[in-house]
């Protein structure tokens, strides 16, 4: 954090044009931030061992786990931290336990003398922060060790996360960072594997720290290859099998098999789809005589063929076995080896056909008839769930729309083509992944990713991927984004908290940033409905955050409004005030010539010249407007977010063509102080919390590659750019 350019490094030394620095910041940013896609694993659950809350801590409950532990008994918890970088992170535990990592005991709880950890100062939450040296291509093992107490309960928290954030859980834009099983045969599946209980005498042993353990959870792998669904489902109608050859052969199977499809077609229809069994029709999904509704049989299969086969309830059983040795899931990461080889969906209930017979996108969530949600499982209950490693392309994060938004901006000034396909790619991703996401979070609390999905009712939490996904529809008329696009119409209208003149805030708090987490949505559904009532939505939040935050004597917006108190903390922050500038612009370029604009253009105009008064001698803006102090330092974000607001304005006439000295300087400081010859951008304040004093925003650290501030660079360069070659024209 904090990093300054090497002497000699500054972008502005090699007198690149506007297009070659926003090319260079672009590709650097995707060369580091790469494109992943979801992959899948198996995980098993653990009964009493999951996460309390989304991008929280994880708890083990011996007490559930084990109730007949005795007061001394003592239990390991063993896992490895797989990462994508190599980083200095915390470990953050309960303070009633003892830790080591990589061998090493680095804090004792129970019999005290070690402690590593660190204090962090007015963030006392019982836990013990415990800085760790992860490394991307190593095992990075951590072992706990709990002791049954008389007078505290039998559990502990573990939290792994960036120092920056030591309560939440490293799986954000910043850092993703997951527990595995130490288990060769489940190398890369979540959880902790757990030993039994111990006496005092054996996890005192002074070769604890390294010894080999057996372990209680999770249990062995079985090595039956069936689906037993009477003790896998207890009722229901039907379930359905899938799986895929590796190879042509004659599979063999035996199992309550009611019909078989491959590639989608089913074994026995005539040419027009119609059940059939030798020729002869079915009436009512009757059950052919021949294979398909043997309880055993066989069915010729070709290498890459998909399979799906469907397994009716009956009185006397419910369930399917395969000959797996030339079966696989081609798309599945696992290294068991058994009962891995297919999946299953259910139970359904009804006769009627089912969702697996007809869409082979394991994106999707089923409803079993009964209003209940299903995804695939294994043979031995297993889950099958998706994971995306990555900490940009494919996440719900507002920071990271904001990187989007400035590839596009950027993509559309260099003619790139193939980078405006990867924005409408990435929000074609959110959108197919969004239910999916919204399941694995109500099953497990935690998502495998996309983690923010958990708070919808949040402004953060929608407005900037509303926006992006309306950009992203008028781009390619992609109309699977629509359900994602009405349902946040849906949050954004009816479940964000708001003041009684309508004016939207987050209960303890009002920000200047949700202008932006808000107003462009706003507007984008003015554009994509042709409605103006949302361009009249977005002007009376626009009114009611000024009436709010607004400070009249110096054309500013405080960053924070207290509703208890009534009282705006009256510091003008600079992205806070960005975020503002920036909504401006974005209002008035789209809701202009809709309904009346002369207020927020005033406003608008009142604000840039005040800004313009404050721009430091370095081109750029600071971190506190208004104070020079030391510690109010020049920061890139807000001065990315001015120079495109500025940029904006000058555009369309509405501020004066004398602003163009201004934004020359702030870009020249850009390319001094902000980004370096490999396009690597620095000065980006943090995320942000709030407080009263402008003290506390002098101590928010910087860091490099900040999505807060490497897209509104990418988009601020890109319309500047543009403008100068308009403007040359």
């Amino acid at each position: 954090m904090n990093e300054k350019i090497a002497q000699g490094q500054e972008m502005i030394l090699a007198n690149n044009s506007i297009e070659t620095v926003i090319s260079t910041i672009m590709e650097h940013a995707l060369f580091t931030r790469p494109q992943k896609q979801v992959y899948y694993r198996p995980y098993q659950a653990c009964k009493g061992v999951g996460f309390t809350r989304t991008l929280s801590s994880q708890l083990v409950n011996l007490a559930e786990i084990y109730p007949d532990a005795q007061v001394g008994d003592g239990v390991f918890a063993d896992f490895h931290i797989v990462c994508e970088a190599d980083e200095t992170i915390y470990l953050n535990v309960s303070p009633n336990v003892k830790v080591w990592y990589n061998t090493e005991c680095i804090y004792d709880g129970i019999d005290g003398g070690i402690n590593s950890g660190e204090a962090l100062p007015g963030k006392e939450d019982g836990r013990v922060h415990l800085p760790i040296c992860v490394k991307k291509d190593a095992v990075n093992a951590a072992r706990i060790l709990c002791v049954k107490e008389a007078d505290r309960d039998f559990s502990y928290e573990f939290l792994i996360s960036v120092k920056r954030y030591p309560f939440m859980w490293a799986n954000d834009y910043l850092f993703w960072a997951r527990s595995v099983l130490p288990i060769a045969e489940r190398a890369g599946e979540d959880g902790v594997a757990l030993s039994g209980l111990m006496k005092k005498d054996t996890y005192e042993q002074d070769n604890i720290g390294t010894a080999e353990l057996s372990y209680q959870w999770p249990p062995a792998l079985s090595k039956e290859e069936a689906f037993d669904f009477k003790a896998l489902c207890g009722e229901g109608d039907v379930c359905y099998v899938y799986t895929e050859a590796v190879c042509d052969h004659e599979l063999a199977y035996t199992g309550t098999v009611e019909r078989i499809w491959v590639n989608g077609e089913a074994c026995c229809c005539d040419q027009n789809g119609a059940a059939q069994c030798c020729g002869e029709a079915l009436e009512n999904e009757a059950v052919c005589s021949c294979k398909c509704g043997a309880s055993e049989g066989s069915i010729s299969v070709k290498a890459g063929d998909k399979l799906l086969f469907r397994c009716k309830n009956t009185d006397a059983a419910w369930g399917l076995s395969l000959d797996t040795a030339n079966l696989a899931l081609p798309f599945l990461k696992s290294a068991r080896g058994v009962g891995d080889k297919a999946i299953f969906a259910g139970p359904f209930y009804g006769t009627q056909c089912h969702a697996p017979e007809y869409d082979w996108d394991f994106s999707k969530v089923f409803m079993n008839g009964k209003g209940e949600q299903l995804y695939w499982s294994f043979c031995d209950g297993s889950e099958l769930r998706i994971y995306l490693d990555s900490v940009f392309f494919g996440q719900w994060f507002y920071a990271l729309m904001v990187g989007f938004y400035g590839i596009r901006d950027a993509a559309i000034l260099l003619g790139d083509t193939k980078r405006q396909r990867l924005f409408n790619e990435n929000m074609s991703m959110l959108a197919k992944y969004f239910d999916y996401v919204e399941y694995d979070i109500k099953k497990h609390v935690m998502s495998a990713f996309m983690p923010r999905l958990y708070e919808m009712d949040v402004l953060d939490n929608i407005g900037t991927m509303g926006m992006n996904l309306v950009d992203a529809y008028l781009d390619s008329n992609d109309r699977a984004l629509l359900p994602i696009i009405e349902r946040i119409r849906y949050q954004a209208e009816e479940t964000i908290p708001r003041f009684e003149d309508g004016t939207y805030y987050r209960l303890d708090t009002m920000w200047a940033d949700d202008l932006y987490m808000s107003c462009p949505f706003l507007v984008r559904m003015g554009r994509l409905t042709g409605d103006k009532t949302w361009f009249e939505k977005a002007a009376k939040q626009l009114a009611g955050f000024k009436k709010r935050l607004y400070m009249e004597d110096e054309h500013l917006f405080s960053h924070i409004f207290f509703p208890h108190t009534g009282l705006a903390n009256r510091v003008p922050w600079g992205r806070g005030n960005g975020w503002v500038m920036w909504t401006l612009s974005e209002f008035l370029m789209h809701a202009e010539g809709h309904i009346d604009v002369s207020a927020e253009k005033q406003m608008f105009y009142d604000m840039a010249h005040a800004l313009k008064g404050l721009q430091s001698e370095s081109g750029l803006w600071r971190q506190v407007l208004n104070r020079d102090d030391e510690g109010s330092y020049i920061e890139t974000s807000c001065t990315g977010m001015f120079l495109l607001a500025f940029t904006r304005g000058v555009k369309y006439g509405w501020l004066e063509k004398d602003f163009l000295d201004c934004m020359a300087k702030a870009w020249k400081g850009i390319l001094t102080h902000s980004v370096d010859a490999e396009g690597n951008v620095y000065g980006v304040c943090m995320g942000s919390g709030c407080a009263m004093e402008a003290e506390y925003y002098f101590t928010i650290p910087t860091i490099i590659n900040d999505d807060h501030g490497t897209g509104v660079i990418l988009a601020a360069g890109a319309e500047y750019g543009a403008l100068l070659r308009d403007l040359a024209e």
